[in-house]
């Protein structure tokens, strides 16, 4: 008999831990993206859309030699701006050698930081779509 409550107060103990864990992990929910209609103010680039273009033209041009060679057709990358500024959630939409793909994130990953777009007078996570053409 005691083997028989020992095991239903286990079973009743595991059942109240994974009910609180998924209870915890329902409340991270992720941040909220917006479109860029949704928001107030933009988000912005140092010295404006131009000046992004331009460190976009830098860093591809100074890429390890070949990386973006066999490339000639228009890309489009998909990228949020959180509400820190920084660029995140990068997904290359056209099909492009991974060589190619991996040195386009990192070029984004570590592009200079935004001022995010705002709503209601805070800072949000705002998603972006840049077509490159190569």
């Amino acid at each position: 008999m005691t083997h028989t409550v020992f095991r239903d107060f286990f079973l009743i103990s595991l059942l109240v831990v994974m009910m609180v864990s998924c209870s915890h992990s329902s409340t991270s929910e992720p941040a909220e993206v917006y479109l860029l209609n949704q928001l107030d103010v933009a988000p912005d680039f140092e010295g404006g859309y131009n000046q992004f273009i331009r460190y976009l033209s830098e860093s591809i041009k100074n890429a390890p030699e070949g990386t973006f060679d066999q490339l000639e057709e228009k890309i489009f990358i998909d990228f949020v701006i959180d509400k820190e500024g920084k660029v995140r959630q990068i997904s290359i939409k056209t099909p492009i050698p991974l060589r190619a793909a991996r040195e386009l994130k990192s070029i984004l990953e570590n592009s200079p930081v935004w001022t995010p777009g705002q709503l209601n007078g805070q800072p949000v996570a705002s998603f972006q779509t840049l077509p490159i053409k190569f």
